[in-house]
């Protein structure tokens, strides 16, 4: 039977519409979505035949089922009275509600609808009241997943903002054209409601909200053409002032851009303050999208006896922001980013005479949660189970294809090969001597040409499709990248109209070797299997509709998906920057990605293959380094660590510049932000309450025999007067269970001497972000010097490998901890660690080990606490806690105790492969490495240490891209 797609989706539209009316919270069953469909069925008798009522019924099942944790919110205790509940009932909704309505016919899950409601709810209550006649100037800061919905939040409040009284409305979007006419169109179908034309034209149509209600109407003074950035000539010459309707700027960040705003306020302004120009009663939001980048001031501002310096010249672009900011008496200013660790590293108390207060985050920060179907770092590269009672989550490994033939090396520094780490720009990416593109390239886009047929042959023909290539920041380079690409989607092409059988041949085999089993193993019940003989045909029919397009600061070409959104749009997009920060590829799903980069949030926000792929994440794929795929975990786990530490403040009732002292001082998230730091910038941290432990490993013999020496001699010294050894040790716990640690040694009542003995002689990885042996001696010894950390408790834990490992006079068995990523799909030939290359695993310790020395009451206060403050719920399967939080057996642990854990590792292990089990040396060395773990009490009096940042990362690339 053939399926109306537009009978279908209006079907679907109407029906979601109704049950989102539902009263309460029951879960909806398959038998009342039936119910609303046949209602509506008897209601249009006539599509009857015409739609899927089994496919309409999985649809919904899956908008309505999408699970959304709760957001945090840290708030000042500055005297801000919420307002929203008091003004609700007088305020008329029209632009939310039809913003509502249309986010219901985009069929946005239930659930993200809700939870968008009462997010925007909190935040816009955050904001100043614009029905008071009292100033008010607002800072706050939301934080939000790369890809994850930050427009559609801020369009939100945008359209709630406007209804509450906001006048004028600032987004601040990017640093190119593309990224500020893409953030234009989106505001033009979810707040404008028309297609925002140059002002003076009168071609404008109805779109989006505007189909919905077009009654709310407001003015623009920009517009969705590439050219169309603000222009205050033009605003003069048309006389657009703000104060009647509603007045929507978006606006590159661009200090001659940004200065053409100040020069039309100056123009404008309806008082003077001082000589300065500004606005009186005229509420003005600023949404700063993206606010870590060209926002920040990145040149320190000094202090003296607490006081700025008055004459500090911040940079241009952060400089015209406050300056615009500061030329309304009421303004809320909210920034919103992925990556916030440069917003929090702003000084509070900055400040000039001429350009007013820094944007440091001070009023407020929110937390967004994501849905459980958004596809993000964790999701990706996995997730660590950081407390006990959590699931691990192991990633998405088979979705990840390590490249290692673009350069002759995979050295860091190698600058010899296609596209080596280090090059400039005037490179020739060579193959060989030859002007090809590599093998694992030549693969990735036979991949894409498979994922387009693919997704039509599942009935998504008019969805747009993306291949993002990445590989430089050079525009020339860029170019000669372009050329090659296009000689190769040309033969990849011939290959499959007029190759035969012998031309289909490498795409057969791949979708049967890489594609297939894939679905299959991920069983997704919205990625259905295709066979290979429907795949053919539909690969011989879309082949062709495959471009390239070139995306940088000197190139005319631009993504026009909104032009092809009847047909869908199928495009190999290469470039650099402006790939990299905020640009939306639609329907992304082949990433070939090279780029390096000093600045973990900057790795971060390259990372566009993050976000939404329903119907499609089985047939996405990401081919990057090794080293990338290690990066990308440790930003995961940085970026989980920051929102962890949002929950936890949350908890005490902590603000914002409480939470900023806390990330300044936490030694994991310190070092995760040394990008906004230059080279030989001195930190400061603090390890109060926190847990360190090696998780990266260097292979080579001579620093694996160093460190087996370290441990050896540290165990043998632990003998004498004071000293208790515990083998197999055993702790009681609350309801009569007992944990043990059969086949570990405890020892009591050891010297703070011992422990600094050993960190003196033990090597950490210059990768190690959360295990540094010099730094955290250095804190060890202040705290001596205080008092505390005088005694401590050390465990030689023992496992379950077959290996034993001598330390001194004591032999244990192995800990296995598989490398990060695992061993890969194909069991027949599990992964193996290379010689030179590091050992990286996931976590060292398991969070029970924590509580090895701490009693039962200690254990049940813990608990306690933990039970007071749950962690939030982040995914449906989340249960509540049911043993204690890391973090609060820490609180419960003396300042005077510190307990230090050593773990021998493994390098084989056994491996069951559907019943065919084999041992496997998956690390070939001969030595053990030697993982150490410290769990610091938390303490009230505990001193920061200071240590130099060495950026290590990205040698060779600047970050200053393309324009």
């Amino acid at each position: 039977m053939a399926i109306n797609p537009d009978f279908q989706l209006e079907l679907v539209q109407m029906a979601q519409l109704r049950l989102s009316q539902r009263a309460t919270d029951v879960p909806l069953s398959r038998e009342e979505i039936g119910a609303t469909l046949d209602r509506l069925l008897a209601a249009f008798p006539e599509w009857r035949h015409e739609i899927s009522r089994d496919a309409a019924i999985a649809q919904l099942g899956t908008i309505f089922s999408t699970f959304i944790g709760d957001e945090s919110v840290l708030r000042a205790d500055d005297g801000h009275l919420p307002w929203l509940n008091e003004r609700r009932d007088e305020i008329r909704w029209k632009f939310w509600e039809r913003y509502r309505s249309f986010l219901i016919r985009q069929q946005l899950p239930q659930p993200a609808i809700n939870s968008l409601n009462r997010i925007t709810d909190r935040i816009l209550d955050l904001c100043g009241n614009p029905a008071n006649e009292r100033k008010f100037d607002r800072r706050g800061m939301v934080v939000g997943d790369v890809q994850s919905g930050k427009t559609g939040n801020y369009t939100g409040l945008i359209c709630k903002a406007t209804d509450a009284g906001y006048k004028v409305i600032i987004v601040l979007t990017g640093l190119n054209n593309n990224l500020r006419s893409q953030t234009q169109i989106r505001l033009d179908e979810g707040f404008i409601g028309k297609i925002s034309v140059p002002i003076g034209e009168t071609s404008s149509r109805v779109i989006g909200t505007g189909q919905i209600d077009p009654s709310a109407i407001v003015d623009w003074a920009t517009n969705r053409t590439e050219k169309g950035d603000f222009n205050w000539k033009t605003m003069s010459q048309f006389g657009v002032h703000p104060g009647g309707r509603p007045l929507l700027l978006v606006v590159k960040k661009n200090a001659s851009v940004l200065n053409g705003v100040l020069e039309w306020i100056r123009l404008t302004a309806n008082s003077t303050d001082h000589g300065r120009p500004r606005f009186t009663g005229m509420p003005l939001l600023v949404i700063d999208d993206e606010a870590d980048n060209a926002s920040v001031d990145t040149r320190q501002q000094r202090f003296t006896d607490g006081i700025a310096d008055a004459d500090h010249k911040p940079t241009a672009i952060n400089a015209k922001i406050r300056q615009i900011v500061g030329s309304f008496d009421q303004v809320s200013y909210v920034g919103y980013t992925a990556t916030p660790f440069a917003n929090i590293f702003i000084h509070p108390d900055a400040e000039t005479g001429k350009e007013f207060q820094d944007l440091f985050p001070r009023n407020f920060i929110v937390n967004m949660p994501t849905p459980d179907n958004y596809v993000g770092a964790s999701r990706i590269f996995g997730y660590t189970r950081e407390e006990q009672g959590e699931e691990e989550g192991t990633g998405l490994p088979d979705l990840i294809l390590p490249i290692e033939d673009h350069a002759e090396s995979l050295s860091r520094r190698e600058t010899y090969g296609w596209m080596p780490p280090v090059h400039k720009v005037f490179h020739v990416p060579l193959v060989n001597g030859n002007d090809i593109i590599p093998d694992s390239l030549m693969t990735a886009m036979r991949c894409f040409a498979l994922v387009v047929a693919a997704r039509r042959e599942r009935g998504q023909s008019r969805a747009h499709n993306s291949m993002l290539i990445h590989v430089t920041r050079f525009q020339a380079v860029q170019k000669r990248v372009i050329a090659q690409v296009q000689e190769a989607l040309d033969t990849l092409t011939n290959d499959v109209r007029y190759g035969g059988k012998e031309g289909l041949a490498p795409f057969k085999r791949l979708w049967e070797t890489e594609f297939e089993p894939v679905t299959r193993d991920l069983a997704l019940e919205d990625c259905a299997p295709v066979a290979w003989r429907e795949l053919e045909v539909a690969l011989r029919a879309t082949v062709s509709s495959i471009g390239v397009r070139e995306i940088n600061g000197s190139s005319a070409d631009v993504l026009d998906y909104d032009l092809n959104k009847d047909q869908g749009l199928n495009v190999i997009a290469i470039g650099g920057d402006k790939l990299a920060r905020g640009l939306t590829l639609e329907g992304l799903s082949i990433t070939y990605f090279l780029r390096g980069s000093t600045m973990y949030d900057t790795l971060m926000q390259m990372g566009r293959w993050f976000g939404y792929r329903h119907g499609y994440l089985d047939l996405c794929r990401l081919f990057t380094t090794q080293d990338h795929i290690d990066w990308y975990g440790h930003i995961a786990q940085a970026s989980d660590e920051l929102r962890r530490e949002l929950d936890r403040m949350e908890a005490i009732g902590a603000d914002p510049i409480q939470f900023g002292l806390r990330v300044r001082s936490h030694p994991s998230l310190t070092v995760t932000s040394r990008a906004k730091m230059r080279h030989g910038t001195e930190l400061q941290v603090s390890f109060a309450g926190d847990i360190s432990e090696t998780t990266v490993f260097s292979t080579a013999r001579r620093t694996l025999e160093q460190n087996l020496a370290a441990a050896s001699d540290f165990i043998g010294r632990l003998t004498g007067e004071g000293i208790t050894h515990v083998p197999d040790p055993e702790q009681r716990r609350p309801s009569g269970r007992a944990h043990r640690w059969k086949g570990s040694h405890l020892w009591t009542g050891v010297s703070a001497d011992y422990v600094l003995a050993f960190l003196d002689m033990f090597y950490t990885h210059e990768d190690a972000a959360r295990a540094n042996a010099p730094v955290l001696a250095k804190y060890i010894r202040e705290q001596v010097r205080r008092g505390e950390l005088v005694d401590w408790n050390v465990l030689l834990v023992g496992g379950d490998g077959t290996e034993r490992v001598k330390l001194d006079g004591w032999s244990v068995n192995a800990v296995i901890r598989q490398p990060k990523g695992g061993y890969g799909a194909d069991l027949t030939q599990p992964k193996i660690i290379k010689p030179g290359e590091r050992f990286v695993i996931r976590r060292l310790l398991n969070p029970r080990d924590e509580g090895v020395d701490l009693d039962s009451d200690a254990y049940a206060a813990a608990m306690a606490d933990t039970l007071a403050t749950p962690p939030k719920r982040k995914r449906k399967s989340d249960k509540p806690p049911d043993s204690p939080s890391g973090m609060f057996l820490r609180q419960h642990r003396p300042p005077g105790r510190g307990l230090l854990l050593l773990y021998p590792l493994a390098s084989r292990q056994e491996i069951d492969d559907n019943g065919r089990k084999f041992e496997h040396i998956f690390l070939p060395v001969d030595i053990s490495p030697i993982g150490c773990g410290i769990s610091f009490p938390a303490s009230s009096n505990a001193k920061k240490v200071s240590y130099v940042v060495n950026s290590i990362y990205g040698a060779g690339d600047d970050d200053d891209g393309d324009a």
